[in-house]
Protein backbone atom coordinates (compact mmCIF):
# COMPACT_ATOMS: atom_id res chain seq x y z
CA UNK A 1 0.00 0.00 0.00
CA UNK A 2 1.27 2.93 -1.00
CA UNK A 3 0.95 6.63 1.09
CA UNK A 4 1.39 10.06 0.36
CA UNK A 5 3.39 11.95 2.90
CA UNK A 6 2.75 15.72 2.91
CA UNK A 7 4.73 18.21 4.69
CA UNK A 8 1.72 20.53 5.49
CA UNK A 9 -0.42 20.22 8.64
CA UNK A 10 -4.18 19.84 7.86
CA UNK A 11 -6.33 22.47 8.55
CA UNK A 12 -8.58 21.85 11.84
CA UNK A 13 -11.04 25.10 12.84
CA UNK A 14 -11.25 25.53 16.31
CA UNK A 15 -14.98 25.10 17.74
CA UNK A 16 -15.27 26.39 20.93
CA UNK A 17 -17.85 24.69 23.13
CA UNK A 18 -19.48 28.41 23.85
CA UNK A 19 -19.85 29.09 20.02
CA UNK A 20 -23.82 29.24 19.99
CA UNK A 21 -23.42 32.22 22.53
CA UNK A 22 -21.94 34.76 20.31
CA UNK A 23 -25.72 35.44 18.57
CA UNK A 24 -28.94 35.70 20.00
CA UNK A 25 -29.99 33.63 16.71
CA UNK A 26 -28.17 31.03 18.15
CA UNK A 27 -29.27 31.45 21.72
CA UNK A 28 -32.42 31.44 20.86
CA UNK A 29 -32.63 28.05 18.54
CA UNK A 30 -30.38 26.31 21.34
CA UNK A 31 -33.77 27.20 23.66
CA UNK A 32 -36.22 26.49 21.13
CA UNK A 33 -34.01 22.71 20.62
CA UNK A 34 -33.67 22.31 24.58
CA UNK A 35 -37.24 22.19 25.03
CA UNK A 36 -37.36 18.84 24.00
CA UNK A 37 -36.22 18.28 27.64
CA UNK A 38 -39.21 19.40 29.53
CA UNK A 39 -41.38 17.33 26.81
CA UNK A 40 -39.71 13.87 27.92
CA UNK A 41 -40.35 14.91 31.08
CA UNK A 42 -44.18 14.90 30.13
CA UNK A 43 -44.34 11.47 28.83
CA UNK A 44 -42.53 9.93 31.56
CA UNK A 45 -45.76 11.60 33.47
CA UNK A 46 -48.09 10.67 31.04
CA UNK A 47 -46.95 6.54 31.30
CA UNK A 48 -46.79 6.80 34.78
CA UNK A 49 -50.52 7.84 34.49
CA UNK A 50 -51.34 5.10 32.33
CA UNK A 51 -49.57 2.41 34.08
CA UNK A 52 -51.26 3.86 37.39
CA UNK A 53 -54.80 3.20 35.76
CA UNK A 54 -53.98 -0.08 34.57
CA UNK A 55 -52.87 -1.05 38.01
CA UNK A 56 -55.86 0.73 39.74
CA UNK A 57 -53.98 3.17 41.65
CA UNK A 58 -54.53 6.05 40.28
CA UNK A 59 -56.70 7.97 42.13
CA UNK A 60 -54.16 6.60 45.55
CA UNK A 61 -50.70 6.88 43.82
CA UNK A 62 -50.96 9.13 40.80
CA UNK A 63 -52.85 11.80 42.15
CA UNK A 64 -50.95 12.17 44.98
CA UNK A 65 -47.84 12.21 42.59
CA UNK A 66 -49.40 15.31 40.55
CA UNK A 67 -50.27 17.05 44.11
CA UNK A 68 -46.42 17.03 44.65
CA UNK A 69 -44.72 20.57 44.88
CA UNK A 70 -42.17 19.46 42.79
CA UNK A 71 -44.05 17.64 40.04
CA UNK A 72 -46.48 21.37 39.63
CA UNK A 73 -42.91 23.47 39.34
CA UNK A 74 -41.78 21.03 36.79
CA UNK A 75 -45.45 20.66 34.90
CA UNK A 76 -45.49 24.70 34.69
CA UNK A 77 -41.54 24.29 33.12
CA UNK A 78 -43.12 21.91 30.77
CA UNK A 79 -45.62 24.28 29.81
CA UNK A 80 -43.41 26.77 29.15
CA UNK A 81 -41.67 24.96 26.58
CA UNK A 82 -44.34 23.76 24.83
CA UNK A 83 -46.04 27.55 24.39
CA UNK A 84 -42.58 28.44 23.38
CA UNK A 85 -42.12 25.37 21.16
CA UNK A 86 -45.54 25.86 19.22
CA UNK A 87 -45.30 29.83 19.18
CA UNK A 88 -42.03 29.19 17.05
CA UNK A 89 -43.96 26.29 15.19
CA UNK A 90 -46.82 28.24 14.35
CA UNK A 91 -44.61 31.25 13.00
CA UNK A 92 -42.12 28.89 10.96
CA UNK A 93 -44.06 26.72 9.12
CA UNK A 94 -46.49 28.79 7.42
CA UNK A 95 -43.39 30.87 5.61
CA UNK A 96 -42.42 26.98 4.37
CA UNK A 97 -46.28 26.31 3.06
CA UNK A 98 -46.89 27.09 -0.38
CA UNK A 99 -50.57 27.50 -0.26
CA UNK A 100 -51.82 29.21 -3.52
CA UNK A 101 -56.01 30.08 -3.70
CA UNK A 102 -57.16 31.68 -6.96
CA UNK A 103 -53.54 32.25 -8.16
CA UNK A 104 -51.93 33.95 -5.14
CA UNK A 105 -50.07 32.88 -2.15
CA UNK A 106 -51.97 33.17 0.94
CA UNK A 107 -50.16 34.71 4.10
CA UNK A 108 -48.00 33.57 6.48
CA UNK A 109 -49.61 35.67 9.11
CA UNK A 110 -52.97 34.63 8.15
CA UNK A 111 -52.12 30.75 8.18
CA UNK A 112 -50.30 31.55 11.38
CA UNK A 113 -53.49 32.74 12.89
CA UNK A 114 -55.51 30.30 11.87
CA UNK A 115 -53.15 27.61 13.14
CA UNK A 116 -53.58 29.61 16.74
CA UNK A 117 -57.12 29.61 16.39
CA UNK A 118 -57.47 25.87 15.56
CA UNK A 119 -55.42 25.30 18.45
CA UNK A 120 -57.55 27.32 20.44
CA UNK A 121 -60.79 26.16 19.71
CA UNK A 122 -59.52 22.53 20.60
CA UNK A 123 -57.92 23.96 23.58
CA UNK A 124 -60.97 24.67 24.72
CA UNK A 125 -63.07 22.18 23.36
CA UNK A 126 -60.27 19.34 25.11
CA UNK A 127 -60.99 21.65 28.69
CA UNK A 128 -64.86 21.60 28.47
CA UNK A 129 -64.88 17.80 27.98
CA UNK A 130 -62.76 16.92 30.52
Amino acid sequence: MITNATKRKRYVREVKPTWWKKLDFYKFYVLRESTAVPTVWFCLVLFYGVISINSHTFSTHFINFLQNPLVIILNIITLGAVLLNSFTFFNMAPKMINLIVKNQRVSPKLLSRLFWIITAFFSLLALILV
